[in-house]
C-alpha cells in the first residue's frame, strides 16, 4: 500500500511540475514514479543528506577549473592532474554507486573506480582539492 501511495504522489508531482497534459508526459510520469517508488525503500535518507553540497561544489569547482586553465594558458604549462586514493569502508553497493555518482558531478574530479580489497576509491583530480571529491 505504501508503494501505491508513493507512486501516486510521485506521478502527480511529475504532472504538476511538467505543466503539460499530453500522452508523453503521462508516460514519463508513470515511468519516473515507478522507478522512484521502487527506490524509496532502498535509498536511505542519510545517503542523500549531503547531496545539497553537490550543486555548490559544481559552481566552485568550475571556477577552480577555469582558474587552472587560465593559469595554464598564461604560464604555458600543461595541467595534467593526478590520481588520488581515498579510503572507502562501505560494502553497500547502493551507497557506493550514489557516492560515485555525486562525486563525479564535480568538473574538477571524477571517480575512476572502487577497490573492494583495499577499501579505497580511486579518483582523478585536475587540481588537487579535497572538497571536489565530496561525498568521498
Amino acid at each position: 500500500m505504501r508503494h501505491v501511495l508513493s507512486w501516486l504522489a510521485l506521478f502527480w508531482l511529475w504532472m504538476l511540475l511538467a505543466g503539460e497534459w499530453n500522452r508523453q508526459q503521462w508516460i514519463a510520469a508513470a515511468a519516473a514514479a515507478t522507478i522512484a517508488s521502487l527506490l524509496v525503500g532502498r535509498v536511505r535518507l542519510a545517503w542523500v543528506a549531503g547531496a545539497w553540497r553537490v550543486p555548490v561544489a559544481i559552481v566552485v569547482d568550475f571556477a577552480v577549473l577555469v582558474w587552472a586553465l587560465l593559469r595554464s594558458a598564461v604560464h604555458r604549462e600543461v595541467v595534467r592532474g593526478e590520481f588520488v586514493r581515498r579510503p572507502w569502508r562501505s560494502d553497500d553497493e547502493g551507497l557506493r554507486a550514489l557516492a560515485g555518482l555525486l562525486a563525479t558531478y564535480s568538473p574538477n574530479a571524477y571517480v575512476v573506480g572502487f577497490d573492494r580489497e583495499r577499501q579505497t576509491a580511486l579518483l582523478h583530480d585536475l587540481v588537487r582539492r579535497r572538497s571536489s571529491e565530496a561525498p568521498l
